[in-house]
């Protein structure tokens, strides 16, 4: 299994990048990781021939060829040194690829170090390595799961709800017209809704705001109904970090314009207060569903 979210490529400014966990064998044994077809196509883009040493006297064994990478430490993606590390088809045949580890290279992990982070995270480390147009050789590094999720939100934290604010007029449109029986658009929107989805959500909530049935709203033109938004509690923008579909009525929460906005735009005491609220009365349908989310963690989707 290989994967680096697009966010977090984005954040990095990397054109291609992936990411695997590692193995007790790989830390303990062979003290080196494998690469799989995703990250070899990482080390194509600065090493085309891919023409490395090969032990076992077949082949290439030019055991004294240098490989460079940029070598980021611990959980570390902002800091780095061009570094020499051991590249090498371990087999007298075959394509089978190893990185291997070296203090000197600063790319490793001893055995105490992956036993003490695997029981804390309950996850073992990872390795990446990612490519960026302007550098000739490809990054690597190791860092726990939770750093690079984190990592993610962090970014996620300074500009998700701007990114989705972009395409929401689109979508409530859409959602206005499903509601109406009338046509939907098409939209090319990079967070794709199920728009039957939010309209079920709306038909539950009786069109009325989930912050407060006090809330006054107006009538749709396009569906005769009360207006009321579909906003996903968790964020569409953070897909990425679930294996199961966010996109589902559970998520979806019918807001009256106001809170809409105040969710987006307002202090964060504010949308804390609110957030709460919701939280409350959907994280519970939510982890029926698979989609399990402590409150802090929620909370950070959106607070800053």
């Amino acid at each position: 299994m290989s994967f680096l979210q697009n966010d977090l490529l984005e954040l990095v400014g990397a054109e291609i990048g992936a990411a695997s966990p590692i193995t007790l064998r790989e830390a303990t044994g062979d003290k080196s990781v494998t690469l799989d077809k995703f990250e070899k196509e990482v080390i194509k883009a600065s090493y085309p021939e891919m023409d490395f040493p090969r032990k076992g006297g077949v082949g290439n064994n030019d055991d004294s060829k240098e490989s460079k990478f940029f070598v980021h430490p611990y959980n570390d993606l902002e800091n780095f040194n061009l570094r020499t590390v051991s590249i090498v088809y371990p087999k007298s045949k075959g394509n089978e690829l190893r990185l291997y580890f070296s203090k000197s290279s600063g790319f490793t992990i001893d055995s105490g170090m992956f036993n003490h982070k695997k029981n804390e995270e309950e996850t073992p480390p990872h390795w990446y390595i990612y490519k960026r147009p302007e550098d000739d050789f490809p990054h690597i590094g190791m860092a726990d799961l939770n750093f690079l999720n984190e990592y993610i939100l962090h970014f996620e934290n300074n500009d998700f709800l701007d990114k989705e604010d972009a395409e929401d007029a689109a979508y409530q449109a859409n959602l206005q017209n499903e509601l109406g029986k009338k046509r939907v658009l098409t939209s090319s929107s990079r967070f794709q809704r199920n728009i039957q989805e939010s309209a079920q959500a709306l038909k539950k909530a009786n069109f009325i705001c989930e912050v407060s049935s006090t809330h006054e709203t107006f009538l749709s033109s396009v569906s005769g109904k009360p207006y009321v938004e579909g906003h996903h509690l968790i964020p569409l923008s953070l897909q990425d970090q679930f294996e199961l579909t966010i996109d589902i009525k559970e998520n979806i929460v019918a807001l009256c314009p106001n809170c809409h906005r105040l969710l987006h735009h307002s202090t964060n005491d504010d949308k804390e207060k609110i957030l709460l609220k919701l939280w409350t009365e959907r994280k519970n349908l939510l982890s029926k569903k698979g989609i399990k989310v402590d409150t802090p963690t929620f909370l950070k989707f959106y607070l800053k």
